[in-house]
């Protein structure tokens, strides 16, 4: 029974992570409104890969490695770099003449969905804060009190949280799709857009914070 509540508590951890608006969870949202559910679902498979790649790194005693300085300035760099042009893209895209909203008529855009949730997730501060906090002592915890497999086991209930989260995201958006007309998607892509710009200039803002 003990076993049981600790993998539950896991779980919302995972939840808890996810749950949050941030770059992922608006990029999921927006692939789901202008490309559809699959290419949606892609995104958020890429942010649970990078996700798991993090758990392992920090499992296996990683930790010190992510938090040297020039390993934090690439990862702001990629960050701002990837966010800033999702966002103008995502911009740029609800002034575009072609009907890539209608379910039918959906066009590839910009990077592949995959690798942009993954890189999302690698390169997200926001992201690395949780795990590298939270749950870096969560499986202090974890280890000092279970034996390895319920460890495991347990870490892995997180990446199950993140996956429940993204399917209750993605199926979300795509029903809600069809009860909106064009103009209400572009404005939400609109939206999105300059939520994804606005994370941009936060993480400017913590790299310059770092440099100084």
């Amino acid at each position: 029974m003990e076993n049981l509540i600790t993998f539950i508590h896991f779980i919302v951890l995972g939840l808890s992570l996810a749950a949050p608006v941030g770059p992922m969870n608006i990029e999921v949202m927006k692939r789901g409104l202008t490309e559809g559910l699959f290419r949606s679902w892609l995104v958020g498979l890429g942010g649970i890969t990078g996700d798991i790649l993090l758990l392992l790194a920090i499992y296996f005693g990683f930790a010190q490695f992510m938090e040297l300085i020039l390993i934090k300035i690439l990862m702001y760099l990629v960050g701002i770099f990837m966010l800033g042009y999702l966002g103008v893209n995502s911009i740029i895209s609800t002034f575009s003449t072609k009907a890539i909203y209608k379910e039918k008529g959906l066009k590839k855009q910009s990077a592949h969905p995959y690798l942009t949730g993954f890189i999302i997730a690698l390169a997200n501060p926001i992201n690395l804060v949780f795990w590298f906090g939270v749950y870096g002592t969560s499986l202090q915890s974890l280890t000092a009190t279970h034996t390895f497999t319920t460890s495991i086991v347990c870490s892995f209930a997180i990446i199950l949280g993140l996956f429940l989260w993204n399917l209750n995201v993605i199926f979300t958006v795509h029903f809600s799709k069809q009860l909106m007309n064009e103009k209400a998607i572009k404005f939400i892509t609109f939206s999105a857009g300059i939520c994804l710009l606005g994370f941009t200039v936060h993480f400017i803002n913590q790299l310059v914070n770092l440099l100084l």
